[in-house]
């Protein structure tokens, strides 16, 4: 982002907003439905990482708010497959760890055992819904990535004890 930014105020008040190519498009455009989903599932991230404050897990969300603008530009039209089949791959070691340490589920979770698992559910359903809006533009790359995430935070709040 640079340095100065600051946004255009008006600029879009022809239903129209700007990609980083500098193409403009409708604001009912698909991809802008993806990443407004996007920045929703970060901002809800941003909350599940002020509960979990001086937890590892806090750190691991702080990572994932910066992917996920990755995922954003990918499906902006940026080009970031590298660097999300990287943080793919990350997410699968992490993911074994976790499970190595979860119970066999024997029945559906019902989210709201605690605040914070019942917040990373939140989070783990609105990541879904980011991954089907980015199936649906073809960012493979960054819905690849969706799809793992949402399976890292069920175990996450699984995991969660408080």
């Amino acid at each position: 982002m640079p340095e100065n930014f600051k946004p255009e105020l008006g600029s879009g008040d022809d239903g129209l907003t700007g990609l980083p190519s500098g193409k403009r498009v409708k604001k009912t455009d698909h991809r802008i439905r993806a990443l407004g989903l996007l920045d929703e599932l970060g901002a809800l991230l941003g909350l599940a990482k002020v509960k979990l404050a001086g937890k590892k897990e806090a750190v691991e969300l702080l990572k994932t708010q910066r992917t996920l603008l990755k995922a954003a530009a990918h499906a902006a039209g940026l080009d970031f497959k590298t660097e999300l089949k990287k943080e793919t791959r990350r997410l699968e070691a992490g993911m074994e760890l976790l499970a190595a340490g979860a119970k066999p589920l024997r029945e559906f979770i019902l989210p709201g055992r605690t605040e914070t698992e019942a917040l990373l559910h939140l989070c783990r359903a609105k990541a879904r819904l980011c991954e089907a809006a980015l199936w649906e533009i073809n960012s493979t790359a960054a819905a690849v990535y969706l799809n793992r995430l949402s399976d890292h935070l069920f175990l996450l709040a699984a995991a969660d004890d408080k």
